[in-house]
């Protein structure tokens, strides 16, 4: 689509290029000074590496190894404001990525040039449900693109668990869409700042850890990782957990209270509690949390 620049107060050209800059000119709270901020989505280690079992703070605690074949999101409508200014930054276009194959430099999903070199200390972005207008963004493949389109999910991941002589396999596709704001980094600084003349990187970071999580965290991921649960909704024990067999099975038979906290959201089957966890996959800069979220429909 095209950017709109205001140059000065009145004067308003339209100019090329993927964004939407919208407030420029002093009234709102522009700076002389510009700079550049750089959005590029980075995947957590846990989706390209799996996750071991162990007894470490990232391990699986109960002797499971997961590995992920596929591990495809929806991400889109970035945002950024100043709650000291009118000024916003938009990028409302969506894009599928595989982060199983994130290219060396990341995914670049916006650029915002010409930008007031200051704090933005409101940043947001989505994972919401795919649709028609959603994009593939290389290498990402159509196919993948449209998996995701054609089914109006946010989430698609494949992948297997194994506990010695014991694998189970999962294929899940989720409409969990949900938007992320108020984005701060590990040590609880809002948004970024965009230097004079340089380039700020701002990363939405996705993680691949929080189905196996003990409780649904809402600010700092303080938490034990298990997966027997998912093993044990295999109803059928023909080696795949499937999302029919994780609304068969009770969340009072596979969370025992001693090991997990459901509080957080309605929880009545293990379904319910993979929704939830994936609704909480959008991090920031790393460990960075985006505590103010929203389900998308």
């Amino acid at each position: 689509m095209k950017r709109m620049c205001v140059f000065g107060t009145k004067l308003l050209a339209v100019c090329t290029g993927a964004l939407l800059l919208v407030g420029c000119g002093g009234e709102d709270g522009t700076t002389d000074e510009k700079g550049t901020a750089q959005i590029f989505v980075e995947a957590e280690d846990t989706i390209p590496n799996g996750l071991v079992a162990g007894m470490g703070d990232e391990d699986i605690q109960d002797g499971w190894s997961v590995t992920y074949d596929r591990f495809l999101i929806t991400i889109g409508n970035i945002r950024a404001s100043r709650s000291d200014a009118t000024e916003r930054l938009s990028a409302p276009d969506t894009y599928v990525l595989d982060l199983k194959n994130v290219p060396a430099g990341g995914y670049v999903v916006a650029t915002f040039e010409d930008v007031s070199a200051t704090r933005w200390d409101r940043f947001g972005f989505d994972l919401p449900n795919a649709n028609a207008s959603t994009k593939a963004l290389a290498p990402t493949s159509e196919e993948d693109r449209k998996l995701l389109a054609d089914n109006g999910w946010s989430l698609y991941i494949e992948g297997s668990m194994t506990n010695g002589a014991m694998t189970k396999t999962f294929r899940w596709g989720l409409a969990a869409g949900t938007s992320y704001d108020d984005c701060a980094t590990e040590d609880e600084i809002p948004g970024f700042a965009v230097p004079a003349g340089g380039t700020v990187p701002v990363k939405p970071t996705i993680h691949g850890d929080h189905w196996f999580f003990n409780n649904i965290t809402a600010g700092a991921e303080v938490t034990a990782r298990y997966a027997q649960y998912i093993a044990d909704a295999d109803v059928n024990m023909d080696g795949e957990t499937t999302l029919d067999e994780l609304e068969q099975t009770q969340a009072a038979s596979v969370f025992p209270p001693d090991k997990y906290s459901l509080a957080g959201a309605p929880i009545e089957t293990a379904y319910d509690y993979l929704l939830a966890q994936a609704r909480t996959l959008g991090d920031y800069q790393g460990d960075g949390e985006c505590p103010t979220r929203k389900a998308l429909p």
